[in-house]
């Protein structure tokens, strides 16, 4: 169970999250069981969930019992049934976007409390992010997820400082934040001194030539950049040490 991530201080060290950006459910089992020995979370990304829906979370949970899961569905309406649709196929958290109405978004994070999960704000095209912020503190959403989009990327707009002020002060405010984006581990010093949660690599890892390999290389990364000796997920101690992850978020 997923409990309130606000009965605890940020973790010193992010989370690394896995997002399984696919169109095909075959090649996105494929890659999740290839890596999971060295992720933290593993996310059903928005593709992937347009595609195959529900079935694809149920699928990941299934070849991956021990991992937290996150449904990247971007939520537009209907926040409490998308929500609960999400948990009962057995995802850990789920994403409602930035500009769904203020009642979509309330919806969404009751059904997360009365289900003992997670909602995140998908920050995605959203402008007035510290104004939206004190109206989401205020229904209770506590986790972000600020992201430099995909589309972004295809017309060069790189991480800024600018972006680094605005996640410090949200941290500030009390919001866990998950950064996602195009981060690779030579990206990673960029965000060493933000107190993030959550760190997301998508194609870094599954456009790399040996995927299991940078997974390892990307969370070690993490774990040295923020200060600690890594904990081995794979072996016998995997599923301590994913026990330890859910923790975190408790």
């Amino acid at each position: 169970m997923v409990q309130s991530a606000s009965k605890n201080s940020t973790p010193s060290i992010p989370l690394f999250q896995f997002a399984l950006d696919y169109f095909s459910l075959p090649s996105a089992i494929a890659m999740a069981v290839k890596v999971a020995p060295f992720v933290d979370v593993i996310e059903i990304g928005t593709p992937l969930c347009k595609a195959a829906g529900m079935a694809a979370v149920r699928a990941i949970r299934e070849v991956c019992p021990d991992k937290l899961i996150v449904a990247d569905l971007k939520t537009p309406d209907v926040g409490d049934l998308e929500a609960k649709m999400a948990f009962d196929a057995g995802a850990d958290m789920m994403t409602v976007i930035g500009g769904a109405a203020l009642a979509t978004v309330e919806l969404a994070v009751k059904m997360a409390r009365q289900e003992g999960k997670e909602m995140l704000m998908e920050l995605t095209g959203v402008r007035d992010i510290l104004a939206r912020a004190e109206e989401w503190k205020q229904v209770g959403v506590e986790r972000m997820v600020y992201h430099r989009g995909w589309d972004e990327q295809t017309f060069d707009r790189q991480w800024q400082e600018e972006d680094k002020v605005i996640i410090r002060k949200l941290i500030d405010m009390g919001f866990k934040i998950t950064v996602t984006g195009g981060i690779t581990t030579e990206l990673l010093p960029f965000f060493q001194d933000l107190p993030v949660s959550i760190i997301i690599a998508g194609r870094a890892i599954h456009q790399a030539a040996d995927p299991a390999a940078a997974a390892g290389e990307f969370r070690a990364a993490i774990h040295r950049l923020w200060g600690a000796a890594q904990p081995a997920l794979s072996g016998n101690n995997g599923a301590a040490q994913q026990n330890e992850s859910k923790e975190i978020l408790l």
